[in-house]
């Protein structure tokens, strides 16, 4: 069993090796985006987070927003292992999160994080509670169409790829089980994708706490982030 790991292992150094000398710059545009956008977001909350401690400790999605740190170095990881499926679902699981836990605190404003979380494992494994169907019939929020405008766009591009599978029919002919073939133009496609799932992410979050955009509106390095990414949304929100 061990030896069947240390092969996989070899194999995977291939993938990473192979993927930073062909990819190194669409796997640093990730690396890029994320740094631009999540700490300068969180340098702007972190006042409110004080003055607001019931509200953020109770909030499903301020959690989000917590664990969107673990899922973005989760997302880099995968694009760099070859593993682009996975990171598609990354992006898609971070993004049906935010939607679900916003619903959740919006429906229980005064309920405690155990009890959320309670409520939400009821919810958040049924068709009618995913996050198409939520922006669509239960969230009551701003620019709802340019929303799913929006999530329809990234929908489009997560959509599952026949190139995945015929890249993978190749290696196997080749007789390279592992790993999976290096390609740039996907680990781009991963990097638009986030750039669609942040504008919605932060969108989402600054619905619930809207505290959180006058100290924003005066971080110049978020606001240049916006511009810089065409951040839809946020544009909308900043007037950028």
């Amino acid at each position: 069993m061990l030896s069947s790991l240390d092969a996989l292992e070899k194999a995977f150094e291939a993938t990473v090796k192979k993927s930073k000398e062909d990819c190194g710059d669409e796997l640093e545009k990730i690396r890029q985006l994320t740094l631009d956008i999540i700490p300068h977001f969180f340098k702007s909350i972190m006042e409110y987070r004080e003055s607001l401690v019931s509200k953020y400790m109770n909030s499903l999605v301020d959690t989000c927003f917590l664990e969107l740190f673990r899922t973005s170095g989760h997302t880099l990881f995968l694009s760099c292992n070859g593993l682009y499926r996975n990171a598609f679902d990354n992006i898609r699981h971070t993004l049906e999160s935010i939607v679900q836990a916003l619903y959740v605190d919006m429906g229980h404003p005064k309920a405690d994080l155990e009890t959320k979380i309670e409520v939400l494992k009821e919810i958040e494994d049924k068709t009618e509670y995913h996050a198409v169907r939520l922006i669509n019939k239960k969230l009551k929020i701003e620019h709802r169409d340019k929303l799913r405008e929006e999530y329809k766009k990234l929908s489009g591009i997560i959509h599952p790829s026949h190139k995945q599978i015929i890249a993978t029919i190749v290696d196997l002919k080749k007789g390279d089980e592992f790993p999976a073939t290096v390609d740039c133009e996907m680990i781009s496609k991963i990097y638009d994708s986030m750039k669609v799932m942040y504008d919605m992410f932060f969108f989402l979050f600054l619905y619930y706490f809207p505290e959180v955009k006058k100290p924003l509106q005066k971080n110049l390095e978020f606001i240049k982030s916006v511009k810089v990414y065409n951040l839809v949304l946020l544009s909308k929100v900043f007037k950028v």
